[in-house]
C-alpha cells in the first residue's frame, strides 16, 4: 500500500469516527456496547451490495440494477425458505451471479455503455419482481419462521448476516489486491486504452465484475428478506444510492481504477453511524434520505475537485501565464 493510499484512508478513518463521536455525545444510547450489534447488522446489509458496486465501479462501469435484482433474488429465497436458509441462500447467490455473468457479457460484447444497459435491467426486473410475486408480499411459512432467528441470531456484537458480510469482504479484498484478475479489473478501470494496448483483455474483468456485483447483491437481497421473513417486490428501492454513497465516501473513483476494500468497508461504516444516528436522535425518516444525498453531494464535490473537473462546471479553466515578450528583432 503506497503512502498516499494510507494517508487517505486514515482521513476517511477518522471521517467515521468523528461521525460516530458525534452522535456516541448527542444521541442517548449510541455510543453503547449493546448499539454495536444493530450497527453491524445494517453493515452486512449495505456492505454486500456497496462491495460489489465498488468493484464495477473500480472497472470504470456501474451496475444500476442491484435494488431490482435483491428484490427479485429476495422473492426467490422466501419461496425456497422451506429448504432451509442455506440452500436458499445459495440459489439466491448463484442466480444473482449468473445474472450478472451474462449481463457483464452483454456489455463487454456491444461495447455498450453499462449505465444505458444496467437501466433497462433494472426496470426489467423490477417487472419481473412483481410478476413473480403476484403483486403481493411474499411470506416465510408459518412453520419455517426460525428460519428468521437464524439470520439475526446474536453472536455477541455479531450476527450470521454481518459475519457473512466480513467473509465477503476479506475474500473479495484479497482477490483484488492478489490475483491477476484483479488487477484487470483496476487497470481498464485506469485507462482502458492503455490496458488493451498492453495486452489486458476487455471481457474477462468486465464478467468478473459484473459477477461479483449481482452475487453480492442477490446475496444480500435473500438474507435481508429471510431475517424479516418476507419479501415485496417493491422492496430496495433506494439500496443503489446506499451502496453507491458508502463506495463513494470509502474513496471509490467515478472515474474508475482508484479506491480500495478496506475503504469501502469505511465509507459504509461512515453511512451506518449517520444514519442510526439520526435514528438514534429521534428525527424524522426523511432526514436519513437527507443526510444520505447531502454527504453524496459533498463526496461527488470533493472528487470533481480532486480530479480538476469542478472548475468545468463553471465555464472555467485554468489559464497559462503569458511569457515575457523578448527584445524586439
Amino acid at each position: 500500500m503506497s503512502r498516499r493510499t494510507a494517508l487517505d484512508l486514515a482521513a476517511r478513518a477518522l471521517l467515521a469516527g468523528a461521525v460516530y463521536t458525534y452522535f456516541a455525545i448527542t444521541a442517548p444510547g449510541f455510543g453503547t456496547v449493546n448499539n454495536l450489534y444493530p450497527l453491524l447488522l445494517g453493515f452486512g446489509f449495505i456492505g454486500l451490495v456497496a462491495l460489489g458496486l465498488a468493484v464495477t465501479m473500480i472497472a470504470g462501469e456501474l451496475d444500476l440494477s442491484v435494488g431490482s435484482l435483491a428484490a427479485v433474488t429476495g422473492i426467490i429465497t422466501i419461496y425456497l425458505s422451506g429448504w432451509g436458509a442455506v440452500p436458499a441462500l445459495a440459489v439466491a447467490l448463484f442466480a444473482g451471479a449468473a445474472f450478472g455473468a451474462a449481463q457483464g457479457f452483454a456489455i463487454a460484447k456491444l461495447r455498450i455503455n453499462s449505465l444505458v444497459f444496467t437501466i433497462g435491467t433494472l426496470i426489467a426486473l423490477r417487472g419481473l419482481a412483481f410478476v413473480i410475486s403476484h403483486e403481493h408480499s411474499v411470506l416465510v411459512n408459518l412453520n419455517d419462521l426460525a428460519i428468521s432467528d437464524s439470520i439475526v441470531r446474536k453472536l455477541w456484537i455479531f450476527s450470521p448476516f454481518a459475519l457473512t458480510t466480513i467473509v465477503a469482504f476479506i475474500l473479495v479484498g484479497l482477490f483484488m489486491a492478489l490475483t491477476r484478475y484483479g488487477r484487470e479489473i483496476y487497470a481498464i478501470g485506469g485507462g482502458r486504452n492503455e490496458a488493451l494496448a498492453a495486452g489486458v483483455p476487455l471481457l474477462r474483468p468486465i464478467v468478473i465484475a459484473f459477477t461479483l456485483s449481482a452475487g453480492l447483491a442477490g446475496l444480500a437481497g435473500g438474507l435481508a428478506s429471510l431475517q424479516s421473513a418476507a419479501a415485496q417486490p417493491g422492496a430496495f428501492d433506494s439500496l443503489l444510492l446506499s451502496g453507491v454513497t458508502a463506495a463513494l465516501v470509502g474513496g471509490i473513483s467515478l472515474y474508475g481504477g482508484r479506491g480500495t476494500i478496506v475503504g469501502v468497508a469505511i465509507g459504509v461504516f461512515t453511512l451506518r453511524f449517520l444514519v442510526s444516528g439520526i435514528a438514534a436522535e429521534g428525527r424524522p425518516f426523511y432526514w436519513e434520505s437527507l443526510a444520505t444525498g447531502l454527504l453524496l453531494l459533498l463526496v461527488l464535490v470533493v472528487e470533481l475537485i480532486t480530479a480538476g473537473r469542478l472548475p468545468r462546471l463553471f465555464g472555467t479553466r485554468a489559464r497559462a501565464v503569458p511569457e515575457p515578450a523578448g527584445p524586439a528583432a
